[in-house]
């Protein structure tokens, strides 16, 4: 019998998933993607994702206060819903709680929760709280909405589209790094930037709203969350395809280059499979290049092509800048098992 550690994350959901047939008739997504979708109106689509942070797996009480982490439960979960081009609406939160944790903890928390649901005008619309023997946990359902036949998935990557991230990469997993106990050699202005982009990432709707013009040109989109290697595999996977990522191209920070340099460290780790950057990982043919690069210079946000859809053979590869290739394993990124 498989373990649960060797299944993975999306092993399980695979074995799980089998079992379960029946399928409503106003379902326009099931399981697979980063939301799930159905028909609500004639007119629009309800996006519905959900997402887990447990104390010692995905956080530390010692590293995030009780406000960052209000903030980032919710920021991860509208990231999803950026990811298929919707508009975020609601949230439903379920709290673990221990007996170690405070009502000041909590209305901490809840400030940081609310300053997020304000800045995207979303309201909050229920949950659960229910007692936990150790560990602090919290779960977000976020409920976002779309025009009817007109979301991004996971699937339409075809051979010769482009591949595209918004942002920078590798920096969340730097700023965690950061959090150990090791001395590390960093300006007071790189450490405030990648401590900001793991402690409180900022979801791109404004970018997924960018990206809503370009329609069908649009053929794949996914958020970042587990490693970009292991995000672009799902989208090869579902779209029966491959992909070529060139290392030279690879969007990164000043204060990431600079940490990477100052401490020594090999920086491909961070960027590939780090996760947690929240970026929007896409695909887009050709002919919608120059009017993308045109629109996002406009709305002053960085976008960049990484590579590229290759035949299908569901494998991603890495044109290195010495002009070798080497295959990266599906497996790379972040494990929760």
């Amino acid at each position: 019998m498989a373990k649960i550690k060797s299944l993975s994350e999306f092993g399980l959901i695979d074995r799980v998933s089998k079992k379960f047939n029946h399928r409503l008739r106003n379902t326009v997504l099931p399981l697979g993607d980063d939301c799930a979708a159905y028909s609500a109106t004639s007119s629009k689509t309800q996006l519905v994702s959900t997402d887990a942070l447990v104390e010692n797996i995905h956080f530390k009480l010692s590293t995030i206060s009780p406000q960052q982490l209000g903030q980032k439960a919710i920021a991860v979960n509208i990231s999803d819903i950026a990811a298929m081009g919707g508009i975020p609406t609601r949230v439903l939160i379920t709290l673990g709680i221990p007996k170690k944790i405070s009502s000041s903890f909590l209305d901490q928390l809840y400030a940081g929760i609310h300053k997020t649901c304000k800045l995207y005008n979303i309201e909050l619309f229920g949950g659960d709280t229910v007692s936990s023997p150790k560990c602090f946990f919290i779960n977000i359902t976020i409920i976002g909405e779309a025009e009817q036949g007109n979301i991004f998935t996971r699937d339409g990557a075809k051979k010769g589209d482009l591949i595209f991230t918004t942002g920078t990469l590798g920096d969340s997993s730097l700023g965690l790094k950061m959090l150990s106990k090791e001395k590390w050699e960093c300006s007071s202005n790189s450490r405030k930037h990648l401590l900001k982009k793991h402690l409180t990432p900022i979801p791109r709707i404004k970018e997924s709203r960018l990206l809503k013009k370009f329609g069908s040109r649009v053929t794949s989109m996914i958020d970042i969350s587990d490693g970009l290697v292991q995000d672009l595999h799902h989208i090869c996977k579902q779209s029966k395809t491959g992909a070529t990522i060139y290392e030279e191209n690879l969007p990164l920070s000043p204060a990431f280059s600079k940490f990477c340099s100052d401490n020594n460290l090999s920086p491909l780790p961070y960027i590939l499979n780090g996760g947690e950057d929240y970026e929007l990982l896409f695909t887009l043919s050709p002919d919608g290049v120059n009017n993308l690069i045109r629109q996002f210079k406009k709305a002053e946000a960085l976008v960049t092509q990484i590579g590229e859809i290759t035949q299908p053979s569901k494998k991603v590869s890495l044109l290195k800048k010495n002009g070798k290739r080497e295959m990266l394993p599906q497996s790379s990124g972040f494990n929760h098992f």
